[in-house]
């Protein structure tokens, strides 16, 4: 009996539909999968250090801006505009061969003590209208320094060499100005006058040594107590008078 339907061939034929396409033997590339929380965490971060960076930039740009601006008036004389402000400026200080010319004397001691390099004005203050104004308007002699002046230098500070001149003010001398024992153009310490009479028995110093006393204490003195008089005035050796 015949029938209707195909010999079998030599091979199992089937036609391929859709994804029954036959394979080539080459594995096929796959992406991982995503990872949500740490994608997110990445984009988080990398939004910190963008923020952060401009933020930066912006403080850094405006602060050279203040600067730039602050600066400019006084700043360094390369560029024109400030070698224009600097030569504007009115000069608040002389030179020390302008001083000399008339302090001859005061020079003159200065130049043969320790203070030989140290400039009138470091101690008396900023003087070119005191220099350069008439004869009539230099009568007048420069301030003398303070005590703030001359512990500026001479006070106590950890570091300084231990063969510079440091004192503790406090315990130095408490009574009054330096100026009062000190010639800072010399600097050589004027030497308080010898207690010449026996101390046993007597009253305070400033009971006869006072402004209406036996004998008056000089210009400047103060009246202390018998340990700041003698830590200054000594007395004289015995048989000595």
């Amino acid at each position: 009996m015949h029938t209707n339907e195909p010999e079998p061939s030599g091979t199992d034929e089937r036609p391929t539909v859709g994804d029954e396409a036959p394979s080539t033997d080459r594995p096929r590339f796959v992406l991982p999968p995503i990872d949500r929380a740490r994608l997110v965490g990445a984009l988080v971060k990398v939004g910190i250090i963008v923020t952060v960076a401009s933020v930066t930039s912006v403080a850094l740009g405006v602060a050279a801006f203040a600067a730039t601006s602050a600066y400019g008036q006084y700043g360094a004389v390369r560029n024109t505009p400030n070698a224009q402000s600097w030569a504007a400026l009115t000069p608040r200080y002389s030179e020390q061969a302008i001083c000399t010319a008339c302090h001859g004397p005061e020079a003159g001691l200065q130049d043969a003590s320790i203070h030989v390099n140290v400039s009138c004005e470091t101690c008396h203050g900023p003087l070119a209208a005191h220099a350069v104004s008439d004869a009539a308007a230099r009568e007048g002699i420069p301030g003398k320094p303070t005590n703030e002046i001359c512990v500026t230098c001479h006070a106590v500070v950890a570091g300084r060499p231990a063969t510079f001149p440091q004192i503790d003010e406090a315990q130095h001398y408490s009574g009054g100005p330096c100026l009062r024992c000190h010639d800072p153009h010399s600097i050589v310490a004027v030497r308080p006058s010898i207690v010449s009479h026996p101390l046993a028995n007597l009253p305070e110093c400033t009971t006869c040594h006072a402004p209406d006393g036996l004998r008056k204490i000089p210009t400047g003195h103060e009246i202390v107590s018998d340990a700041i008089c003698l830590s200054c005035h000594g007395q004289a050796a015995a048989g000595k008078r």
